[in-house]
């Protein structure tokens, strides 16, 4: 059984009247739909990733979604038993530090990858194999202590004990999941807390609150 990665690239706005909006189908040989995309998660650009059923000829097709067309409307698509990466964790790691990632995707040569932080910043991750690489996905990099989530922590009672500054990797693991932290504060503390989790291709559409001890 083979799997197969398309994915469109450059599907970049433009003036009025709008903008490519991509969409992708994957067809067999007698024409029946095997999987359509029009974005990916938040992004506009199309993937599909699909475990071909048998042996034979497929059709890969590309189009407007509401059928437009203009000399500007370019793109670049690839095909193929190509790796691709869904997801990662942690998100990032300390500066100056060696972080293992966990990967998670298609079609990869290996499910985790060490990673060499150096500056504080936003880096692209990869993975692949004689020249076949995968998508880059973002990882960040800061200088501030790191730990991970520790379940169970989804309540008040069974609240993780953290120490401030510091930066947690977590994971809401499954539905109705909650993470809950418990930390010492002082009077005219001004505390941020801030989640990273589109902004590094997180699928999490998070909610975050603070409450007291009571």
């Amino acid at each position: 059984t083979e799997i197969y990665t398309l994915s469109l690239h450059d599907a970049l706005p433009i003036s009025v009247p709008g903008w490519f909006q991509a969409a992708l189908t994957l067809y067999d040989a007698k024409g029946h739909e095997l999987a359509y995309a029009d974005h990916y998660r938040f992004q506009p650009d199309p993937v599909i990733y699909c475990e071909l059923p048998r042996d034979g000829e497929y059709v890969a097709e590309i189009r407007d979604s509401i059928y437009r067309g203009r000399d500007d409307f370019v793109y670049r698509i690839t095909v193929g038993e190509v790796p691709y990466i869904t997801s990662i964790f942690p998100l990032g790691g300390q500066a100056n530090g060696t972080t293992t990632v966990q990967l998670e995707g298609w079609n990869l040569p290996t499910n985790t990858v060490a990673r060499i932080n150096q500056e504080p910043g936003i880096y692209p991750l990869t993975a692949g194999k004689e020249n076949r690489f995968a998508n880059s996905v973002p990882f960040a990099v800061d200088t501030l202590p790191e730990i991970l989530e520790q379940e169970p922590n989804d309540s008040h009672a069974a609240a993780q004990s953290i120490t401030l500054p510091v930066i947690i990797n977590g994971r809401i693991g499954k539905p109705a999941d909650w993470d809950v932290f418990r930390f010492e504060g002082r009077a005219g503390d001004e505390v941020v807390a801030e989640v990273y989790a589109r902004r590094l291709d997180s699928p999490l559409d998070s909610i975050l609150k603070l409450t007291d001890d009571a």
